[in-house]
């Protein structure tokens, strides 16, 4: 009993380390701590990966994490993008500033019970404030020894300006994730559903809480034919 709690314990003080791609974890950074996250998400339409030439799109993003508190962590992105444009039979490829991202995860509960969720809160937004988005999840986190089981359930309200009228849509999403952690590595599964796709599929990890490096493999399992039908989705950490 005693090493699950230790386990616990170090995993929501020490350092924001992931194991998943997609599902959050119950960890946070201690008061005057950072981390700054480098994201590389590669968005694939066709399974084979040779059929992608120019309609694969690429973003990049940078995660700047700071401990404020016992009970809050804040952090800021920025979120690049290049994509694929075709004028007149001709692809060209443009890089530009997406969005950006401003989340809050806190602790409501003083409760150490493993079953007690994290409060995730997040605006993103594209620079013009044209689209955003308001995102609030729960994140649990349970052990069975060197198994990780956390999920997050998702709301999203969405808002989007077509001409002078605003288009306004709530959204429900689920991000499960089952990993096994031994020593400096771990192994697992990822899971991500919408209304719109689900996706499944292995991730691996590596490191500590200095530095560490994720990358998952997501394949859609079932969705609307516009998705995408692989995700390529790398996250690396350093920890200060």
């Amino acid at each position: 009993m005693f090493k699950y709690i230790l386990i616990l314990l170090l995993g929501i003080t020490y350092s924001d380390q992931r194991h998943f791609v997609n599902t959050y974890e119950k960890i946070m950074l201690k008061p005057q701590e950072s981390e700054i996250e480098f994201y590389y998400i590669n968005e694939l339409p066709h399974l084979s990966l040779s059929d992608n030439e120019n309609l694969n799109i690429l973003k990049l993003q940078v995660e700047i994490e700071i401990g404020m508190s016992d009970f809050l962590e804040v952090s800021f992105y920025n979120t690049f993008k290049e994509s694929p444009t075709i004028i007149d039979g001709i692809v060209s490829r443009n890089f530009k500033f997406d969005e950006y991202k401003i989340r809050f995860k806190y602790k409501i509960f003083k409760n150490e019970n493993p079953w007690t969720p994290l409060f995730y809160s997040e605006l993103k937004g594209n620079p013009d404030f044209s689209n955003w988005t308001i995102e609030q999840k729960l994140i649990f986190t349970k052990y069975f020894g060197d198994l990780n089981l956390s999920f997050n359930p998702i709301i999203e309200f969405e808002n989007k300006k077509i001409g002078n009228k605003w288009d306004r849509e709530f959204e429900a999403e689920i991000a499960i994730g089952l990993s096994y952690i031994k020593d400096y590595f771990s192994y697992g599964f990822d899971l991500k559903s919408s209304e719109y796709a689900t996706y499944l599929g292995p991730v691996f990890g590596h490191g500590n809480e200095d530095k560490w490096w994720t990358i998952g493999l997501m394949k859609k399992v079932v969705g609307n034919e516009s998705e995408n039908e692989l995700i390529i989705k790398s996250i690396m950490g350093f920890h200060f």
